[in-house]
């Protein structure tokens, strides 16, 4: 099935102001219905606040097209979504019966947004409220695809949903992962680092950098060893707790 073929049950392409002009309307929406969704960076989002998130871009953009076709698709935030901004997971049954829907976006990172301007998916937007908006479009496309054609990926067929819908022009954003954040700082996998333990100071490797660093200190009784033999115990340290050593 290509979008060049099919008939759409809803309008496509739509023009600039008006993408411009509906995004407007949700994002107002939102904000009036949720206090920490509108705070800087944005403290909280609440679980009713995401389904109507769904129900209002499905309404407005689509006619309620996709809750129609795909009833069980539903939305989440991850905090331990930490590699991308968002996904988009579903299981079939059998080809074209959906058993299970969900998009997932990453509290990690959206609610580590602060001033913009972010870039996202050939966009630029002011605020990390836009930008939230902005990584649900991506994977809302991902959900109409596959209601649509019954598979997904980042195909023509699936830009030209983004670009005719919501004016995407890419399928990346330039938001910072934690390892990222964490290298502006001079924090990076192999750095030496110093941070406080039960009120001592404890100096290690950097092996690895998520939500919290996991750090490798020598230890003559260490329940790990490299290839060497050299002894280590493991510790998950807060970034904000590190010092780097030089």
């Amino acid at each position: 099935m290509t979008l060049a073929r099919a008939p759409l049950p809803f309008a496509l392409p739509l023009a600039q102001a008006d993408i411009l002009r509906r995004r407007a309307e949700i994002l107002a929406r939102l904000c009036a219905l949720d206090e920490g969704f509108c705070t800087v960076p944005v403290s909280g989002v609440r679980g009713d606040t995401l389904q109507t998130l769904l129900r209002l871009y499905d309404e407005r953009f689509l006619g309620g097209f996709l809750r129609a076709k795909m009833p069980m698709l539903h939305v989440t935030l991850s905090f331990r979504l930490v590699s991308a901004a968002g996904k988009f997971l579903y299981a079939q049954r059998a080809p074209g019966q959906i058993a299970h829907a969900e998009i997932r976006l990453s509290g990690d990172f959206l609610m580590r947004l602060q001033d913009g301007p972010f870039s996202l998916n050939g966009l630029t937007v002011s605020t990390a409220q836009e930008a939230f908006l902005v990584v649900f479009e991506h994977e809302f496309c991902h959900a109409l695809e596959v209601a649509l054609c019954g598979q997904t990926g980042h195909s023509a067929r699936f830009l030209s949903l983004a670009n005719g819908l919501f004016g995407h022009t890419a399928t990346r954003h330039s938001l910072p992962t934690r390892r990222q954040a964490a290298a502006q700082n001079g924090l990076l996998v192999g750095s030496r680092v110093r941070f406080a333990f039960e009120e001592k100071a404890l100096c290690g490797i950097v092996t690895y950098i998520g939500k919290r660093a996991t750090v490798m200190v020598k230890s003559p009784r260490g329940a790990y060893h490299d290839p060497r033999g050299r002894r280590y115990d493991k510790y998950y340290v807060p970034l904000d707790a590190l010092t780097r050593l030089s």
